[in-house]
């Protein structure tokens, strides 16, 4: 959830913030609002090179699964051909700081090839908090930008924390969530296959063997207890909702369909009009309108088949049963109209189906439509 702009413009004024829902789009909005530069400037080297760490992993990890090529395992290479070059020294010293290198330089590559990355911090609790205790404790909050909102602390990824986890940890108040805030949503059948191809373990895991997993094992957490800490929760698993809504209430100011982004640049017609006015898009702050006009889409990833192959009963159900409140809340047909093959899940299947989830949906019951 960075800010795309914080304090800008000729007096000072000009000031948005992107709530960053997980696999949503919108990541190409830091960019062409040129947040890890603006987060970089001021800190010192080290801080530096932990926001630069950051945003090369992030753009990497929305390349590949397990990024091989990558500047640091370029690194990697280098400390082992150092390595093997001081083995041919005939020095018992040499050998020892040869064998600390190459130790040092597969450490390096295991660590940011397979245990730090989307998959593995996602789906491993154990990997997941050691790579937050690592960026907090050991390497001293050096990919933490709390001015810009962006980076990884103790809590998680900055810029993917829920409205309530801000202003509990004073990023942000209130008063800025309600004023300045911009969220883009989208389908909730089509978000769960970019989840799926952003956190799969390589495209051998199935979509059915991912769905299966994400339900019954990764976001177990959440659907019995409600908790959104990253501690034991990755992000990607939280509805929608969660990043827009506190205590059944919107609190975010705008909220756009991903699908509707298109009418922003829809030409002035009667009907075009009438569209627009009827869409998430037809009462925009002229900032925020602005900022989304100038959004690149650079970070799509590409798939074999529509989206909405990927489905079967199961998964369909599965999926409907994790994020039934986003359909409801953010207006979205259950219904997949490109699969008549497919039953609707409403009635069929009940929304959150374990007894502690059950629990929560009567605590923390939402009511669409309606803001602070």
């Amino acid at each position: 959830m960075p800010w795309l702009l914080k304090n800008e413009g000729e007096d000072g004024t000009d000031n948005l913030f992107f709530v960053h829902i997980p696999r949503c789009g919108g990541t190409s909005l830091m960019k062409s609002h040129s947040v890890p530069e603006k987060a970089m400037e001021g800190r010192s080297l080290w801080g530096k090179l932990g926001l630069w760490t950051f945003f090369h992993r992030y753009s990497a990890f929305e390349k590949a699964n397990f990024p091989i090529w990558s500047r640091g395992n370029a690194g990697a290479a280098v400390l082992m051909l150092v390595a093997l070059s001081l083995l041919a020294v005939d020095d018992e010293k040499y050998r020892t700081v040869s064998s600390w290198l190459i130790a040092t330089a597969v450490a390096f590559f295991f660590g940011l090839t397979f245990f730090f990355t989307a998959p593995t911090i996602a789906r491993f609790r154990f990997c997941r908090r050691m790579y937050l205790v690592l960026n907090h404790h050991v390497l001293c909050r050096f990919m933490e930008s709390l001015t810009y909102c962006t980076g990884t602390n103790r809590l998680g990824y900055l810029n993917h924390l829920t409205a309530q986890k801000l202003i509990e940890n004073s990023y942000c108040t209130k008063d800025q969530i309600q004023k300045y805030t911009l969220a883009i949503v989208r389908n909730p059948y089509s978000r769960m296959v970019s989840i799926y191809m952003y956190n799969r373990f390589g495209p051998l895991e199935s979509f059915d063997h991912f769905i299966r997993s994400w339900y019954y094992r990764t976001s177990k957490h959440y659907r019995t207890t409600g908790n959104t800490s990253e501690w034991h929760t990755p992000c990607h698993v939280f509805p929608q909702y969660e990043y827009t809504h506190i205590d059944g209430k919107q609190v975010v100011r705008s909220v756009v369909k991903q699908e509707e982004l298109k009418l922003l640049k829809f030409k002035e017609t009667s009907s075009a009009r009438e569209q627009t006015n009827q869409s998430s898009v037809s009462d925009l702050p002229k900032i925020a309108r602005e900022a989304l006009l100038g959004m690149p889409h650079d970070n799509k990833r590409k798939t074999k088949e529509p989206w909405w192959d990927y489905y079967t009963q199961e998964t369909l159900d599965l999926t409907y049963q994790l994020y039934a409140r986003d359909f409801e809340i953010f207006g979205y047909s259950p219904v997949m109209e490109q699969r008549p093959d497919l039953r609707s899940p409403v009635g069929s299947v009940p929304p959150m189906t374990s007894s502690g989830a059950t629990t929560m949906e009567k605590s923390r019951t939402l009511r669409p439509q309606e803001s602070l």
